[in-house]
């Protein structure tokens, strides 16, 4: 097994939104985290290398359940949150992404730690970032990770998936053909807006091995 090395990151909060990602690599994750103020980039390259605004990912409105609207459960959010990276995926002819308990979960574990340490980060409280993942039994060959800060009650789960998909970084991670699995959870965090409650949105990314 080829070990990467590993980077830690903290960044301000500022902005409305703010979402952070980190890059899929073989077996272990080589970390560069990765700050965007939402709409920072616009522009990406299609699968055949012609020019494609990040719009033409973004599913319609009304095409995913629950997708705008804020206030929908977090199951219906969860679902909406899926449906729109698939629908991205579909428009750049990739396989569509399931979502098996064991990622779900992994998911749901960071969600916790970085509630738990009240930071926005891929290693909260110094943890491995792939520790939530390895924690489920899931032995993968490629992993990745989406992860999205806004206002509780105040995001939808479309303005999470277009955040990720107007930066570079996210959006490689949405559209990466060698993945196959999808996690996604919400969870509140105290501390990462001044007092204020923040909602936390982490995509866990993966391929078996």
């Amino acid at each position: 097994m080829t070990r990467t090395g590993q980077g830690r990151s903290k960044h301000p909060s500022y902005g409305l939104r703010v979402a952070s990602a980190s890059a899929a690599v073989p077996v272990r994750l080589c970390l560069a985290a990765f700050v965007a103020v939402l709409a920072a980039f616009v522009v990406t390259s299609s699968a055949d290398g012609a020019p494609r605004g990040w719009s033409s990912y973004l599913a319609p409105s009304g095409a995913c359940n629950g997708a705008d609207d804020p206030r929908a459960s977090a199951a219906v959010q969860r679902g909406a949150i899926t449906c729109l990276v698939n629908w991205a995926r579909r428009r750049d002819g990739r396989v569509l992404l399931t979502s098996p308990a064991r990622v779900q979960l992994a998911a749901a574990l960071k969600g916790r730690g970085l509630a738990s340490c009240g930071q926005l980060s891929h290693t909260p409280c110094g943890k491995d970032a792939s520790a939530s993942l390895e924690a489920t039994g899931y032995e993968y060959g490629w992993f990745g990770e989406n992860l999205f800060v806004g206002p509780w009650g105040e995001v939808s789960a479309r303005n999470v998936v277009s955040s990720w998909l107007q930066s570079p970084l996210h959006r490689a991670n949405v559209l990466r053909p060698g993945f196959r699995h999808l996690g996604a959870a919400r969870v509140q965090v105290s501390g990462v807006f001044g007092d204020g409650v923040a909602a936390v949105w982490v995509a866990t990314f993966a391929s078996p091995r």
